[in-house]
Order: structure tokens, then sequence, then C-alpha cells
């Protein structure tokens, strides 16, 4: 409950802040996702120039057929590799902005619940059961917020676990072909 204009000119201050840190989280995320993508540029520069000089030395058919079944795995696990790197990448910067998240929804439910106690203490009489019923409203939205999170936690466990194995099942049967 704000009752003097230095409680807004700090609430907006800590607004403020709370901008300012999700907005450097997110650019360090961008930052590594751009880091990865100029090496991944870089190495398939390299890779594609010293292709192209192997395959102007290829003399005959057996030897272009041998060079097409060893390039193809190799191929398939950077992609893999690069596919993890961006989820982990996408992955511990969405956790850092939870973890922020969260932080601020556990700081406001104390500032609201320090406003309504202050409130029931300056309500009129007979108006506890209005006061008792909003509490009771903030802590059901509480739990409904943490049984939402931690539903979702869950989800992305799963995810994670479902893409480790079909990243497996994916690169086993290509590294058969070859």
């Amino acid at each position: 409950m704000i009752t003097t204009p230095e409680q807004l000119v700090q609430m907006n201050k800590a607004g403020f802040e709370l901008a300012q840190t999700a907005a450097m989280m997110s650019m360090g995320g961008f930052e590594k996702f751009t880091a990865l993508n100029i090496q991944a540029a870089r190495t398939s520069l390299e890779e594609s120039t010293e292709m192209v000089k192997t395959l102007l030395e290829v003399k005959d058919v057996k030897s272009l057929s041998d060079l097409s079944a060893t390039s193809l795995q190799p191929a398939a696990d950077k992609y893999a590799s690069y596919a993890k790197h961006c989820y982990e990448i996408a992955q511990e910067t969405g956790s850092e902005l939870a973890r922020l998240f969260e932080k601020q929804v556990a700081d406001g439910n104390k500032q609201l619940f320090a406003a309504l106690d202050a409130l029931s203490r300056s309500a009129p009489a007979g108006s506890e059961g209005m006061v008792t019923l909003v509490k009771s409203a903030v802590s059901a939205a509480n739990t409904a917020f943490d049984q939402v999170s931690r539903a979702t936690k869950q989800a992305v466990e799963m995810t994670e676990a479902n893409l480790a194995a079909a990243t497996k099942g994916a690169v086993r049967p290509a590294k058969k072909a070859a």
C-alpha cells in the first residue's frame, strides 16, 4: 500500500531495475546465440572449403561414393550438437528469467500481505471477514501459481528427456547407414 511519494518512487525504481535486469539477461542469451552462430558459420565455411578441395581431388566414382558415405554422419552429429547448444542457451536464459519472475512474485506477495495487514488494522469493525476473504483469495492464487509452475517445470523436464531420447535414436540409424 503506497502512502507516501517516496514509496511510489521506490516502487518505480524497483520496476525499472527489474526491467533492466530482465533485459540484460535476455541480451546475454542473445550474445550466446550470436557467438554460437558465428562459430557455426565459421566452421561450416572451413568444412565446405575442405570438402570442395577434396571433391576436386576425386579421380573415380568409388572415391566419390566413399566420400559421400563418410561425410553424412559428421553433418548429422554437428546438426544435433548445434540444436542441443541452441536449446541449452534458450533453456538457461528462460530459467534465469523465470527465477527473476518468481522472486518478483514472492516480493509482491510479501508487500500485498503487509498491505492487507495494515488495511485490516485500520478497517472498520465488522470487515474482518472481507479481509480474511481477500487473504484467502491471494493464498489460493499463489497456490495455483505454484502448481502451474511445478507442472511447467515437469513438462520441460519431460520434453528434455524426450528430446535427448529422440536425438540418440536419430543419431544411431545415421551411424549405421554410414
